[in-house]
Protein backbone atom coordinates (compact mmCIF):
# COMPACT_ATOMS: atom_id res chain seq x y z
CA UNK A 1 0.00 0.00 0.00
CA UNK A 2 1.25 3.53 -1.02
CA UNK A 3 1.46 6.43 0.97
CA UNK A 4 -0.22 9.36 0.04
CA UNK A 5 2.15 11.98 -1.14
CA UNK A 6 0.72 15.93 -0.81
CA UNK A 7 1.28 17.37 -3.79
CA UNK A 8 1.66 21.44 -3.52
CA UNK A 9 -0.05 21.53 -7.07
CA UNK A 10 -2.94 19.65 -6.17
CA UNK A 11 -3.28 21.52 -3.10
CA UNK A 12 -3.28 24.79 -5.03
CA UNK A 13 -5.48 23.98 -7.85
CA UNK A 14 -8.09 22.86 -5.22
CA UNK A 15 -7.71 25.68 -3.21
CA UNK A 16 -8.59 27.82 -6.44
CA UNK A 17 -11.07 25.50 -7.26
CA UNK A 18 -12.85 25.67 -3.86
CA UNK A 19 -12.59 29.35 -3.94
CA UNK A 20 -14.18 30.21 -7.80
CA UNK A 21 -16.59 27.37 -6.79
CA UNK A 22 -17.89 29.66 -3.89
CA UNK A 23 -17.68 32.89 -5.92
CA UNK A 24 -20.07 31.45 -8.48
CA UNK A 25 -22.44 30.54 -5.74
CA UNK A 26 -22.12 33.22 -4.02
CA UNK A 27 -22.49 35.56 -7.51
CA UNK A 28 -26.11 33.31 -8.37
CA UNK A 29 -27.38 33.73 -5.20
CA UNK A 30 -27.05 37.67 -5.28
CA UNK A 31 -28.64 37.13 -8.54
CA UNK A 32 -31.71 35.30 -7.72
CA UNK A 33 -32.37 37.51 -4.83
CA UNK A 34 -32.02 40.76 -6.69
CA UNK A 35 -34.22 39.75 -9.46
CA UNK A 36 -36.55 38.28 -6.68
CA UNK A 37 -36.80 41.95 -5.33
CA UNK A 38 -37.22 43.41 -8.13
CA UNK A 39 -40.36 41.34 -9.21
CA UNK A 40 -41.72 42.09 -6.32
CA UNK A 41 -41.41 45.77 -6.41
CA UNK A 42 -42.82 45.28 -10.05
CA UNK A 43 -46.05 43.47 -9.19
CA UNK A 44 -46.59 45.61 -5.88
CA UNK A 45 -45.44 49.58 -7.15
CA UNK A 46 -45.67 49.67 -11.11
CA UNK A 47 -49.15 47.51 -11.13
CA UNK A 48 -50.92 48.58 -8.34
CA UNK A 49 -52.18 44.98 -6.74
CA UNK A 50 -51.77 46.41 -4.02
CA UNK A 51 -55.55 47.54 -2.21
CA UNK A 52 -55.87 49.96 1.18
CA UNK A 53 -57.95 50.29 3.36
CA UNK A 54 -60.06 53.47 3.49
CA UNK A 55 -61.42 53.04 6.98
CA UNK A 56 -62.04 50.07 9.51
CA UNK A 57 -64.78 50.34 12.00
CA UNK A 58 -65.37 48.87 15.66
CA UNK A 59 -69.40 47.99 13.99
CA UNK A 60 -69.21 45.63 11.22
CA UNK A 61 -72.54 46.75 10.36
CA UNK A 62 -71.38 50.36 10.05
CA UNK A 63 -70.26 50.62 6.33
CA UNK A 64 -73.60 49.16 5.22
CA UNK A 65 -75.48 52.22 6.79
CA UNK A 66 -72.94 54.70 5.34
CA UNK A 67 -74.77 57.24 2.50
CA UNK A 68 -72.16 56.21 -0.19
CA UNK A 69 -72.89 52.69 -0.13
CA UNK A 70 -77.06 53.50 -0.17
CA UNK A 71 -78.76 53.84 -3.47
CA UNK A 72 -76.70 53.58 -7.15
CA UNK A 73 -73.45 53.08 -5.65
CA UNK A 74 -71.86 54.83 -8.43
CA UNK A 75 -70.27 58.34 -8.32
CA UNK A 76 -68.95 60.93 -11.17
CA UNK A 77 -66.16 62.52 -9.79
CA UNK A 78 -64.23 64.11 -12.86
CA UNK A 79 -64.92 63.53 -16.50
CA UNK A 80 -63.21 60.57 -16.73
CA UNK A 81 -63.22 58.95 -13.17
CA UNK A 82 -65.87 57.33 -11.04
CA UNK A 83 -66.25 56.13 -7.46
CA UNK A 84 -67.92 53.13 -7.12
CA UNK A 85 -69.15 51.47 -3.51
CA UNK A 86 -69.53 48.27 -3.66
CA UNK A 87 -71.42 46.53 -0.57
CA UNK A 88 -71.26 42.39 -0.97
CA UNK A 89 -73.71 40.20 0.36
CA UNK A 90 -74.79 36.51 0.51
CA UNK A 91 -74.82 35.92 -2.33
CA UNK A 92 -74.80 39.49 -4.40
CA UNK A 93 -72.60 42.60 -5.51
CA UNK A 94 -74.74 45.72 -5.09
CA UNK A 95 -74.48 47.30 -7.70
CA UNK A 96 -73.30 44.72 -10.19
CA UNK A 97 -75.77 41.63 -9.90
CA UNK A 98 -79.36 42.92 -9.67
CA UNK A 99 -78.32 46.02 -12.54
CA UNK A 100 -74.82 45.93 -14.56
CA UNK A 101 -71.84 49.04 -13.23
CA UNK A 102 -71.89 50.92 -17.08
CA UNK A 103 -69.15 53.10 -17.38
CA UNK A 104 -67.31 55.20 -20.52
CA UNK A 105 -63.96 53.42 -21.83
CA UNK A 106 -60.63 55.19 -20.28
CA UNK A 107 -62.64 55.48 -16.94
CA UNK A 108 -60.23 55.46 -13.91
CA UNK A 109 -62.76 53.67 -10.94
CA UNK A 110 -61.90 53.44 -7.47
CA UNK A 111 -63.77 50.50 -6.01
CA UNK A 112 -64.26 50.78 -2.47
CA UNK A 113 -65.45 47.53 -1.25
CA UNK A 114 -67.18 46.32 2.06
CA UNK A 115 -69.27 43.60 2.92
CA UNK A 116 -72.55 43.56 4.79
CA UNK A 117 -72.39 40.15 6.29
CA UNK A 118 -69.15 37.85 5.96
CA UNK A 119 -65.73 37.31 4.17
CA UNK A 120 -66.01 38.00 0.42
CA UNK A 121 -63.27 37.65 -2.32
CA UNK A 122 -64.09 40.99 -4.68
CA UNK A 123 -62.24 40.43 -7.98
CA UNK A 124 -62.83 41.33 -11.35
CA UNK A 125 -61.61 39.19 -14.75
CA UNK A 126 -59.09 40.02 -16.63
CA UNK A 127 -57.90 42.75 -14.66
CA UNK A 128 -55.31 43.12 -11.59
CA UNK A 129 -58.08 43.75 -9.13
CA UNK A 130 -58.71 41.37 -6.57
CA UNK A 131 -58.70 42.03 -2.78
CA UNK A 132 -61.47 40.73 0.24
CA UNK A 133 -64.69 42.45 0.81
CA UNK A 134 -64.31 42.11 5.10
CA UNK A 135 -67.98 43.54 7.14
CA UNK A 136 -66.21 46.73 9.30
CA UNK A 137 -63.53 47.75 6.79
CA UNK A 138 -63.85 49.03 3.34
CA UNK A 139 -60.68 48.59 0.96
CA UNK A 140 -59.95 50.71 -1.98
CA UNK A 141 -58.35 50.04 -4.89
CA UNK A 142 -58.60 52.16 -8.84
CA UNK A 143 -58.09 50.63 -11.80
CA UNK A 144 -58.47 52.50 -15.51
CA UNK A 145 -60.65 50.25 -18.23
CA UNK A 146 -58.71 50.77 -21.24
CA UNK A 147 -61.15 48.17 -23.73
CA UNK A 148 -64.41 47.98 -23.95
CA UNK A 149 -66.24 44.58 -23.11
CA UNK A 150 -67.82 43.14 -20.20
CA UNK A 151 -66.09 42.20 -17.28
CA UNK A 152 -67.52 39.76 -14.62
CA UNK A 153 -67.68 40.92 -10.79
CA UNK A 154 -66.51 37.41 -8.88
CA UNK A 155 -66.25 36.20 -5.37
CA UNK A 156 -63.23 34.40 -4.74
CA UNK A 157 -63.56 33.93 -0.94
CA UNK A 158 -66.11 30.97 -0.47
CA UNK A 159 -68.85 32.17 1.61
CA UNK A 160 -71.66 30.08 1.58
CA UNK A 161 -74.00 27.60 -0.14
CA UNK A 162 -74.43 30.27 -3.34
CA UNK A 163 -71.16 31.07 -3.52
CA UNK A 164 -70.83 29.97 -7.25
CA UNK A 165 -73.54 32.21 -8.12
CA UNK A 166 -72.45 35.35 -6.93
CA UNK A 167 -71.38 37.27 -10.19
CA UNK A 168 -71.67 40.73 -10.51
CA UNK A 169 -71.27 42.78 -14.29
CA UNK A 170 -69.08 45.51 -15.17
CA UNK A 171 -69.88 46.93 -19.03
CA UNK A 172 -67.45 48.95 -20.19
CA UNK A 173 -68.70 51.21 -23.53
CA UNK A 174 -67.58 53.18 -26.05
CA UNK A 175 -64.37 52.63 -28.51
CA UNK A 176 -61.12 52.13 -27.92
CA UNK A 177 -59.05 55.54 -27.76
CA UNK A 178 -56.64 55.18 -30.96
Amino acid sequence: MSALVNDPFEERFHHAAQRHERAWVFISVAMIAVLFIAAVYLVVHDYGVVAKTARIYADPNTPATLADFQGKGIVQTGPDSFNVYEMARIWSWTPGTATPITLPVGAKVTFYVTSGDVLHGFEIQGTSINLTAIPGVIGHVSYTFDKPGTYYIICNEYCGAGHQAMIGKIIITGRAQA
